[in-house]
C-alpha cells in the first residue's frame, strides 16, 4: 500500500480511539446579562397644516387656478403651511414635490398628458421653518421634542412651462389642462 494512505488511515484510527474514549465531546459556555437599556424608534411626519391655507401666485400676483391660462415662460408658485413631526437624532431628509401628483385633467388628452410632462419635469420645491436646513431634496431635519411635537413649516412649490428658443416648439399643450388639486410633498428620511 502507499505509505500515505496507511498513515492516513492510522491516523483516523488513532483519532478514533482516543474520541471514544473520551465519553462524549462538549464545548464549554456561559452567558451574563449586561443591561444594554431601552431604545425608541424616531419618527418623519409631514401633514397638511390649514387645508384652505395655500395661495397660488404668478409673480407677486394672487392668481385663481381655475381662470389663469399659462404660456410658455410662465412660473406660478404654491405657498402653504404644514406640519413637520421629526424625531430622531442624526435625521436627514429629502424632500420633494411627489411626481405623481402632477397629472394630465385627462389622460386621454395629448395636450393634457404634454403640459403635465412640462410641468412634472419643472417642478421645485423649498421648505423653510424652524429646524430645517438645506435647500431641496436634501435637507438636514433637527428633531422635535421626544413627545414628537410638531413644527410649522412654510412650503413653496414652484411650476414652469419651459419657453423653448425655438418658436411653436410648446405647440403639442396648447390648451393642455392639468390637475394641481392632489399636489403632494413627500418626505423620505436619507440616514
Amino acid at each position: 500500500m502507499n505509505k500515505l494512505l496507511v498513515s492516513a488511515i492510522a491516523g483516523a484510527a488513532g483519532l478514533t480511539l482516543l474520541l471514544g474514549g473520551a465519553g462524549t465531546f462538549a464545548l464549554w459556555n456561559s452567558s451574563t446579562s449586561i443591561a444594554g437599556g431601552t431604545i425608541t424608534a424616531g419618527t418623519l411626519l409631514i401633514a397638511d397644516s390649514a387645508p384652505t391655507n395655500g395661495v397660488w401666485k404668478s409673480g407677486s400676483t394672487v392668481i385663481t387656478m381655475s381662470s389663469y391660462r399659462i404660456v410658455p415662460g410662465d412660473t406660478i408658485t404654491y405657498t402653504k403651511s404644514v406640519d413637520i413631526t421629526a424625531t430622531g437624532d442624526n435625521l436627514v431628509a429629502t424632500a420633494v414635490v411627489d411626481p405623481a401628483s402632477i397629472v394630465p385633467t385627462n389622460a386621454a388628452t395629448p395636450a393634457d398628458i404634454k403640459l403635465a410632462s412640462y410641468i412634472t419635469k419643472t417642478a421645485a420645491l423649498a421648505i423653510t421653518g424652524s429646524g430645517i436646513t438645506g435647500t431641496s431634496p436634501s435637507l438636514t431635519i433637527t428633531p422635535t421634542a421626544t413627545g414628537g411635537a410638531t413644527r410649522t413649516a412654510t412650503v413653496t412649490v414652484s411650476v414652469t412651462f419651459p419657453k423653448n428658443g425655438t418658436p411653436g416648439f410648446e405647440n403639442d399643450a396648447k390648451l393642455g389642462s392639468v390637475n394641481l388639486g392632489a399636489l403632494a410633498v413627500t418626505l423620505t428620511q436619507t440616514t
